[in-house]
């Protein structure tokens, strides 16, 4: 009996050693485990002077901008991708939760506040509020230098990715880089009416060119809403612009709106006609139809063009389009 009690004793005693030694295993494996290693996230807020050389003598304003820092080009991608997918509410949330201002966000704050000024019914507080206004982002957005009515906010570059996820001047770091915009220059509306007697003194809509006689037009209250038809200008597509201007007294202002019409167009080798649909916050709806396919010359009927801003309808026709 008592062999038997001692034995129990050592194998008690083997058993508490070999735990022991297990869990002396598995905290050493944990310490020295690569998990412990700094990850790099995706998507961090960081500072422009981090990216800047050290060897600049002089200190500048936006050295101290925030700047989103993406741990390589396939996360960028992924959250312009993301941000695309999502409506303004959607967005301003998801930059609120991350904890960065930059160009959406700035912008749509001071288009807000131009939006409140355009419901001033008094003339000469309305023209001190515009004055106040364009004074305050003088050194944060470009005035239309064509249009000189025109109160728009404009960014300084014109990208429409680095427009969702650029600080205000349009910079984004990737990996370790820093990146400004390859367009370091704003993109101004200009009407028709404005540019037959202005000189341009700076760019225009790059990406878009409209055809002679081929705008039609509507008016919801303050807002009128025109859609042109048109072609790419660097490629082979017909393409329909979208612009909708909130006028007060002679001032007008770019207003953000959804489009949809019917389009219908004819030629000697070409008849087809489809509904055109342009989502918010874009401009141009790029039709699937080369222009050799209907020619140079064609007629063109549009029915039901409608715009957010309002219940009004428009339709015309359009004979003799010429293909510039």
């Amino acid at each position: 009996m008592k062999n038997l009690s001692l034995l129990q004793k050592k194998a008690s005693m083997a058993l508490f050693l070999c735990m022991s030694v297990g869990l002396f295993s598995c905290s050493t494996e944990e310490e020295f485990s690569p998990v412990n290693e700094k990850v790099i996230p995706a998507l961090e807020v960081s500072k422009m002077s981090d990216w800047l050389p050290n060897t600049r003598s002089s200190f500048d304003e936006s050295d101290d901008m925030p700047v989103l820092h993406f741990k390589d080009e396939q996360a960028c991608n992924e959250t312009i991708a993301k941000l695309n997918e999502m409506d303004k509410e959607e967005r301003e949330t998801y930059f609120k939760n991350i904890g960065f201002d930059g160009a959406y966000t700035i912008w749509n704050h001071a288009d807000e506040e131009l939006e409140q000024i355009f419901e001033i019914e008094d003339s000469i507080r309305f023209e001190k509020e515009i004055s106040s206004y364009k004074e305050k982002y003088d050194n944060i957005f470009a005035f239309n230098t064509v249009d000189t009515y025109d109160a728009t906010p404009y960014l300084t570059f014109t990208d429409d990715d680095l427009s969702l996820v650029g600080n205000i001047k349009g910079y984004v770091v990737i990996g370790n880089t820093l990146k400004m915009p390859e367009n370091n220059t704003p993109t101004f509306d200009v009407d028709d009416e404005v540019a037959t007697t202005a000189v341009a003194s700076g760019p225009i809509e790059p990406g878009f060119k409209g055809f002679k006689n081929a705008a039609l037009s509507i008016k919801n209250g303050k807002y009128k809403s025109t859609m042109t038809i048109g072609r790419i200008v660097n490629g082979n597509s017909f393409a329909v612009e979208f612009v909708t201007k909130k006028k007060q007294f002679l001032w007008k202002k770019s207003v953000s709106a959804s489009y949809s019409a019917e389009l219908e167009m004819q030629s000697s080798k070409f008849h087809h006609k489809n509904v055109v649909i342009c989502p918010n916050g874009c401009k141009v709806s790029i039709l699937n139809l080369r222009i050799e396919t209907v020619g140079d010359v064609f007629n063109a009927h549009v029915r039901n063009f409608k715009c957010s801003r309002g219940n009004s309808t428009g339709s015309q026709s359009f004979n003799n389009i010429q293909v510039i």
